[in-house]
């Protein structure tokens, strides 16, 4: 009697697999200690800026994290890098008047644009938040395959791929311009992580006027997981955190879970078809008796 076995998951049940894996990733993931205390600690240190001014700064430099005056990073022994571009806030004006009783107090009259500037845009001492800080490091082989393979698939979309200064990201897509752009400083493996990810936004995203940032960022990076991983490049100490930091409690990642997995099935088979190999989508099988 002839019999066989499984030798291999078809592409859909490893992308499930894997969109599982990211799932549990992200729901038992927790800063350490350690890191949660160097949260707390930039808290304290970096100024208070009310919501307005936080989407005011991001609309002049979309990844803004920690904003200071120059003064203030002064302070904190670092330094604005030459030709950074100020970010322009709002701050309150007042002028002292004095009330019915006669006693002078502080009463606002209006706000001025005052400058300051992301930590992006600073060097110099280290800071807190650099505990918590993950990249990718090293260089190999898979990643090199993956920005091959991504590089190529978005050319034939006539999107571009640039490295230079991502102005504080480790990159981002231009709908406007449909191209991509990742940061040269990068390790291999961070870039390869970070063009699929980017990839993904010019593929579902260039038109998207109704998703949230943060439903876009979940599948970026979901799918940036899944397609890694598949080939090779396991971005799980990077990605569960990333995924973290926009959706705590997982809602978003499991209600676009289908989403990813679609995604992420779709970008592998162009990675295969640049590879030569067919998929149909099936096991394949081997003989064993």
């Amino acid at each position: 009697m002839t019999t066989y076995r499984r030798t291999k998951k078809s592409v859909k049940e490893r992308v499930e697999e894997l969109s599982k894996t990211l799932e549990e990733g992200v729901l038992n993931f927790s800063y350490t200690p350690e890191q949660f205390a160097a949260m707390m600690e930039m808290k304290a240190l970096m100024p208070n800026y009310s919501f307005r001014n936080l989407m005011v700064a991001k609309a002049q430099f979309p990844h803004a994290t920690y904003l200071a005056s120059f003064r203030r990073w002064n302070e904190l022994g670092r330094k604005v890098k030459k030709g950074a571009k100020a970010i322009w806030i709002f701050a309150p004006r007042f002028k002292k008047v004095e009330n019915e009783d006669g006693v002078e107090e502080n009463k606002l009259i209006g706000f001025i644009t005052v400058p300051v500037f992301d930590v992006a845009q600073t060097e110099g001492e280290p800071l807190p938040i650099d505990r918590v800080k993950i990249e990718l490091e090293g260089d190999s082989p898979e990643a090199r395959r993956i920005i091959e393979y991504a590089t190529a698939i978005a050319e034939k979309d006539n999107c571009p791929v640039y490295y230079g200064d991502a102005e504080g990201a480790n990159g981002y897509y231009v709908p406007a311009l449909h191209q991509i752009v990742i940061d040269e400083t990068l390790s291999i493996n961070q870039r390869a992580k970070t063009l699929v990810h980017e990839l993904v936004h010019s593929k579902v995203h260039r038109y998207d006027t109704q998703s949230s940032r943060k439903e876009m960022e979940v599948v970026a990076e979901g799918t940036a997981f899944v397609v890694c991983t598949f080939f090779g490049l396991d971005t799980s100490d990077y990605s569960f955190q990333y995924v973290y930091s926009w959706d705590k409690e997982g809602e978003k990642l499991m209600k676009y879970g289908t989403q990813i997995c679609e995604i992420a099935g779709n970008i592998i088979r162009e990675f295969q078809e640049l590879i030569g190999t067919s998929i149909t989508g099936e096991d394949e099988v081997e003989q064993i008796a």
